[in-house]
């Protein structure tokens, strides 16, 4: 059996556990850049070289221990320790506010799925690193979004396309696919070719309807109402709606259906 050196830690590896304190940081598998980690991601380091560390990043769902991505981070991006989450971001972005107040000063944006954790206070979330948030753009993080997955992907309709985008400025094929599905709270893994393994049942392309995923070799996209196909591509450069039949002629014959 092939080992994925995406997401395989040989038995035994002694790790370290950190979590990611940016809004997102750039993690890289070898030469190849692999996924954006978020705010308050488990990341679990085995050796630090330099300015960098080599660890697995866990699922964006705190709940799952599923690795998404071995790989190297920033030293700066990262903090010694496990982040206990009381929620995640369910907007597609947040703003943390320097005071409670929504006229104070902002410190940052953080991304939809990011983790965090704090106390209650007026309407925010104080966080434990500093700032606040407004709960209307938190939930619990027991709890997942009541809309469709496929209404969650269509909020990032025109981001632009980056490869290993995971949401945050903007997404790749599989990233917007995992985005949706973890605020839905599906545990996706990350790349194309192994959401096409891993989820759904297999049906026919002519008994496709909306919530189905296309695959193709190295890509995926949503099936939306309509005949539409929801994804991140870099034809367009963004997160793009077109008829299947129309990315068909362009991409080529699709590969697998699979529906949730």
């Amino acid at each position: 059996m092939t080992v994925d050196s995406r997401t395989h830690l040989e038995r035994g590896t002694k790790t370290q556990p950190y979590f990611v304190k940016v809004p997102s940081a750039d993690l890289r598998n070898g030469a190849s850049m692999g996924t954006q980690a978020l705010f308050g991601q488990r990341f679990d380091v085995f050796e630090t070289r330099g300015d960098f560390c080599h660890g697995a990043l866990r699922s964006i769902l705190p709940s799952s221990e599923r690795i998404d991505y071995v790989g190297e981070l920033p030293l700066s991006a990262v903090s010694e320790g496990k982040m206990l989450a009381t929620h995640r971001v369910s907007a597609l972005t947040a703003a943390l506010f320097q005071e409670l107040d929504i006229k104070s000063p902002l410190i940052r944006h953080l991304p939809r799925n990011a983790c965090v954790e704090g106390e209650v206070h007026d309407g925010f979330l104080k966080l434990a690193q500093g700032g606040f948030i407004h709960l209307n753009h938190l939930r619990d993080v027991s709890e997942n979004s009541q809309r469709h997955f496929t209404e969650i992907a269509a909020d990032m309709l025109g981001l632009p396309y980056i490869w290993g985008g995971a949401g945050w400025v903007g997404a790749d094929c599989s990233g917007l696919v995992q985005s949706a599905l973890a605020a839905a709270g599906i545990d996706a893994p990350r790349d194309a070719d192994q959401q096409e393994q891993a989820l759904g049942q297999l049906v026919d392309f002519a008994e496709r309807q909306s919530g189905d995923l296309l695959f193709w070799k190295g890509h995926v996209g949503i099936v939306v109402e309509g005949d539409k196909l929801l994804h991140a591509n870099a034809h367009h450069m963004c997160t793009a709606l077109e008829p299947v039949e129309t990315a068909v002629t362009r991409i080529g014959p699709v590969r697998t259906v699979k529906r949730l």
